[in-house]
């Protein structure tokens, strides 16, 4: 069984770390994970017995950022170095080393040549995306093409990006993103009524959305289509991560300009999610840049919900628009209301469409399909390696 270290530099819970997360915990693996830094996700996994590796990564490494030039790079070189030689005394102790994040590729790449161990890049980004620099791009497709076995992706669109960056296709795995389906909670009166008593809502529709407070997560978008669908209740999940705290106080002053801040509620961070998707009645995804994969839409249609996702990205590939869902263009308040009055006014036709969406992304959403597929890309690397 290979014995495999999964570090990001992180442990706040993003998309990236929740899957870490989900593939270490309950599985029969030998798999451990490691964060550059410490928070909830190490706190989690502890409370599940699977206490996780943390290291100090320095506020230098971590400043580097996807928007970061050469001279911000540069910078936090010698934070990296010294990270990866104490990441390197533990990765003797696997079969591989897997770079969870962009910035623990920095690190993990070094670690993994000191402790003579293959390295495997997770890649949970579209690459090509504006929001990372040239530089930053660069030199992380440089380093996956010189040191990384493989390039795991979690979907055709982030694929195509790292190819078009300059990645090498042979690298390149498909491993989607999978869940624990049994575990998420069915849509249900009883969870709709639980979540109208939690946030003081009434017996209106609720429409909620989910994710990090950032502006490209479209929050806003959704705030503008709750204005113009008078008859409904607005639930914002989520907080804000990695500096951008401020989008939340933007947010709240949208909603008092709109008029709208009588029905919207912010509920922060929460860790009931599951149940607050299956207690809402329209679950929307709202990005206003194309999505690697976009977790929160598995998650909202794995509780029977009907789901409204923005076009672009991996959500093409995930919503069969008009039958598990509906998909409408991203940055479009106009057209995400009509979509939210469209299910609102045929609830017999919004409940048909959850239920197929759910039918639909359990059966190719499975973590135990994650994990199998992981462990598929791993063993010829490592006997690769042992032959060697």
């Amino acid at each position: 069984m290979t014995r495999a270290l999964f570090v990001s530099h992180t442990a706040e819970k993003g998309g990236a770390e929740l899957f870490l997360m989900d593939v270490v915990r309950g599985g029969t693996e030998d798999w451990q994970a490691c964060f550059l830094s410490d928070g909830p996700a190490a706190a989690e996994l502890a409370a599940a017995g699977k206490a996780a590796l943390v290291l100090s990564a320095g506020k230098a490494m971590l400043a580097i950022r996807r928007g970061s030039g050469p001279g911000a790079m540069l910078r936090g070189a010698a934070a990296v170095v010294a990270v990866a030689r104490e990441l390197s005394l533990h990765a003797r102790r696997y079969d591989i080393v897997c770079a969870n994040s962009q910035k623990s590729l920095f690190v993990c790449a070094g670690a993994a040549l000191l402790a003579k161990r293959p390295l495997v890049w997770i890649l949970h980004d579209i690459i090509t995306d504006p929001a990372f620099s040239a530089a930053n791009r660069k030199a992380a497709v440089t380093i996956a093409n010189t040191f990384a076995s493989a390039v795991v992706v979690n979907s055709e669109e982030t694929r195509d990006a790292f190819i078009q960056a300059g990645g090498k296709a042979s690298l390149t795995h498909l491993v989607y993103n999978g869940f624990e389906v049994a575990a998420w909670p069915r849509a249900s009166i009883a969870e709709g009524q639980r979540l109208r008593s939690a946030f003081g809502l009434d017996a209106r529709p609720v429409v909620s959305i989910f994710g990090r407070l950032t502006q490209w997560k479209g929050q806003h978008v959704l705030l503008e289509a709750l204005a113009r669908v008078p008859g409904t209740q607005g639930l914002i999940v989520g907080g804000g991560l990695f500096g951008q705290d401020a989008w939340e106080q933007h947010l709240h002053n949208q909603a008092k300009a709109l008029g709208i801040s009588d029905r919207v509620q912010f509920a922060g961070f929460r860790d009931d999610v599951a149940r607050l998707m299956a207690g809402s009645d329209v679950i929307v995804h709202a990005s206003t840049a194309p999505e690697p994969f976009g977790r929160v839409v598995v998650e909202g249609m794995l509780t029977g919900r009907p789901v409204i996702a923005t076009q672009g990205g991996a959500i093409d590939s995930i919503i069969e628009d008009g039958r598990t869902g509906l998909v409408v263009p991203p940055s479009d308040p106009d057209a995400l209301a009509a979509a939210i009055q469209r299910l609102i006014a045929a609830p017999e036709q919004a409940s048909a469409m959850g239920a197929a969406g759910r039918i639909d992304v359990a059966a190719r959403f499975d973590l135990a399909q994650t994990r199998a597929a992981l462990a598929a890309v791993f063993a010829p690397i490592v006997s690769a390696k042992g032959a060697g």
